[in-house]
């Protein structure tokens, strides 16, 4: 019998004007699988994955999580899914005013409603997963892309999520810079964490996905597993996507 899964996300629409950027978008995840969203810029990855956590409405669809479906209108519901399903961007979102540990206690304080002495401690075991403890009195400005993404992490996990969703992590990162954070994402991976991620990774999607879902226009054209979508796909757009991805990043295969 198949594990029901933690999160279902059903005909996600999303329109801008006249543009439809998802059409009709649906995915579902277990527990401690991680699925990777691939596809051109503009394809509706982001979107998708906003959608799903409600930080942009979607127009239509509907969305569940632990079997319940999330209804939108109902405000505490609505904050309670979020601290379920954490958010990590592509650009840090990160207050420049906070130094890294300040970064990660501030939710655990004003939305969890945590002591400071409870928080601080939770926070700097956060910051110490991420290898981030040597720096935690520092302020954004003092740290690299990579450790600013790392602090985003921690303060995602912080809140004890049970899904995370990453938003293309290493795409504000130089080349340098994006080992690190994927090898903390592997860890998450390894730790059994359970994740929905947009990515032009495609050797690192290659290594940990369980499922790999390519959109282009909105639309799902292809989803399987990762050797079947990056190296022997059926549709032709996907193809062509994969092919032109390894040509500029490489091939592990």
């Amino acid at each position: 019998m198949s594990k029901p899964p933690v999160l279902r996300a059903e005909n996600i629409t999303k329109r801008y004007g006249k543009k439809v950027v998802l059409n009709n978008a649906s995915l579902s995840i277990c527990e401690r699988e991680l699925k990777i969203l691939i596809g051109p810029s503009g394809s509706g990855k982001s979107t998708f994955l906003q959608c799903i956590n409600f930080l942009v409405t979607p127009d239509r669809g509907r969305v569940w999580l632990d079997g319940r479906e999330i209804l939108r209108t109902h405000k505490r519901d609505l904050n309670a899914y979020r601290q379920k399903v954490g958010m990590i961007f592509q650009d840090f979102n990160l207050f420049d005013h906070l130094t890294a540990l300040a970064n990660v206690e501030i939710g655990l304080t004003r939305v969890r409603k945590m002591g400071k002495e409870e928080a601080c401690e939770k926070a700097m075991q956060e910051l110490d997963k991420v290898g981030l403890r040597d720096h935690i009195a520092k302020y954004p400005a003092q740290l690299s892309g990579g450790q600013k993404q790392r602090v985003s992490i921690a303060r995602a996990l912080a809140m004890d999520p049970e899904v995370m969703l990453l938003d293309e992590p290493t795409s504000a990162l130089d080349p340098e810079l994006i080992t690190e954070v994927l090898a903390v994402i592997k860890d998450l991976r390894a730790n059994g964490m359970t994740m929905i991620m947009s990515t032009h990774q495609l050797n690192f999607a290659s290594e940990v996905a369980d499922e790999i879902i390519f959109l282009e226009d909105g639309i799902i054209v292809e989803v399987g597993p990762p050797d079947k979508i990056l190296y022997e796909p059926e549709c032709e757009r996907t193809i062509q996507f994969c092919s032109k991805m390894r040509e500029l990043y490489g091939n592990s295969r």
